[in-house]
């Protein structure tokens, strides 16, 4: 069972995150990892939380729902770390 904060981090079925983290090559260690040193470059709704994580010349992004008692993984992904993107994870 992976945790974060203190609460166990279950995975999406319906969104099919397990099938973009096969698609992406990322597991559960790189999206804690992601939470941890990731961050949260725009502002989502109450309870929704997104971090952005440099890895090597890739990004990724793992977005979590607070569901009170637990964390729901509803996507991950990796991009390319251009420039831009970089930026935008400074905040510049």
């Amino acid at each position: 069972m992976f945790t974060w904060q203190n609460k166990p981090l279950f995975l999406d079925h319906k969104r099919n995150v397990d099938s973009e983290m096969i698609e992406n090559n990322i597991d559960m260690d790189d999206i804690i990892e992601c939470l941890d040193l990731g961050q949260e470059v725009k502002k989502r709704k109450r309870g929704i939380i997104e971090k952005w994580n440099r890895v090597g010349g890739s990004v990724i992004i793992a977005a979590l729902e607070d569901c009170g008692d637990y964390w729901l993984v509803r996507h991950v992904g990796r991009i390319t770390a251009t420039k831009k993107k970089l930026r935008i994870i400074r905040g510049d």
